[in-house]
């Protein structure tokens, strides 16, 4: 009986271990060209996990045979394990240096209500606006930003002015009537600093428009170029929105729904690759050196993140600590916002400040030039 529980044992790990080694070559292998490899790249923490656990039970079976297997664990996913996980020690200092640019990126979920400041219904946006006020970034890149005009709605940029951001540039992707008025909404770059120029680049020109924003900025006395994206939602319970009333949670829904989400992450994906080929050729052409800021919808462990990052700094991986998520609806693991400064800058420090107030959290980043 022994005998046969340790053979049925070896078999489930090698299975185990056969679907890890498949999920490290989600950096090389695009959802386009087989679909089912974006599902491994956002599972990858919890089939690694596994795999190191098959490995450590091995340990008691044939240490020889387990030594090899951690060797090719950590060799085999070595991309996807630094890009999963930080460990710097550097910590975070509120005072940032005066030679440097602070910038937060950050999906603000559309600032969740349009009620006045003054309205109890408003507090989340009021603690939105009294966290970046505690942070004072130089340069705020916003994603799902709206704004609705008329005089029954209050308006977010002067709200935002209010707090020091009087620089503005928003790309518009959809302006829908809504309630006897217009919303404007997409991507934003808003500032302390002077806006020297500003522009919107389309990635992806459909039903659902998507743009990227940049701005240009003095740092020191030379140009500096940042960008603000949003590449395409998955909207993987956009059908249930306007269902009826529901006791499940997220995790129960994803459960039950699973093959239609799967579907919807795979087409997702398939997006992804399109639009992120459009943001590479913007990035490319920038006359400044740049810094990407945006809300990628895809986990850190995908073809996606790995195209768009490539010859860039990932801030978080640079100066931060931990798992780094950036969206805790579904799983603490997804990091699908990213900081990318070029490499003509020093990454200072970063940080993602655990604030539940979007269903993002922020990334907070302090650069400045490297030394010539």
């Amino acid at each position: 009986m022994k005998r046969l529980l340790r053979t049925f044992w070896i078999v489930c790990c090698t299975g185990v271990l056969a679907v890890y080694f498949l999920s490290c070559l989600t950096p090389y292998i695009r959802t386009s060209s087989f679909s089912f490899i974006s599902l491994l790249g956002l599972a990858f923490p919890f089939i690694f996990l596994a795999a190191i656990f098959c490995a450590l039970t091995i340990l008691f079976i044939k240490k020889g045979t387990a030594a090899l297997l951690f060797v090719l664990i950590f060799l085999a996913g070595f991309k996807n394990i630094r890009s999963s996980f930080a460990i710097s020690t550097g910590g975070w200092h509120m005072q940032k240096d005066t030679a440097s640019l602070r910038v937060m990126t950050w999906n603000v979920e559309y600032f969740l209500n349009c009620y006045p400041l003054t309205d109890s219904l408003a507090s989340t946006r009021r603690d939105m606006y009294s966290f970046i006020q505690q942070y004072q970034p130089d340069v705020l890149c916003m994603q799902e930003f709206r704004q609705i005009s008329g005089p029954s709605y209050p308006s977010f940029i002067k709200e935002l002015k209010d707090i020091g951001y009087g620089y503005l540039y928003i790309s518009n992707d959809s302006i829908v009537p809504f309630l006897g008025n217009v919303a404007y909404t997409g991507s934003a770059i808003l500032s302390k600093v002077p806006l020297l120029d500003s522009g919107r680049i389309n990635i992806r020109n459909t039903q659902m428009n998507e743009n990227i924003v940049y701005g240009d900025f003095l740092l020191n006395n030379k140009k500096l170029r940042v960008f603000s994206g949003h590449l395409a939602s998955l909207n993987l319970y956009a059908d249930t929105i306007n269902g009826p009333p529901t006791n499940e949670n997220i995790y129960e829904k994803t459960y039950d729904r699973k093959r239609k989400i799967e579907y919807k992450f795979r087409e997702g994906e398939v997006t992804h690759e399109k639009e992120v080929t459009i943001v590479k050729r913007a990035l490319a052409n920038s006359p400044y050196p740049f810094i990407y800021c945006g809300d990628n919808n895809s986990p850190s462990t995908t073809y996606t993140y790995h195209y768009l990052s490539g010859g860039l700094q990932d801030a978080f991986l640079k100066k931060g600590f931990g798992l780094g998520g950036t969206f805790y609806g579904i799983s603490p693991t997804l990091r699908i916002d990213a900081c990318l400064p070029g490499k003509q800058f020093v990454v200072q420090q970063c940080i993602v400040p655990q604030v539940r107030l979007s269903d993002h959290y922020p990334i907070v980043t302090d650069i400045s030039w490297k030394p010539e």
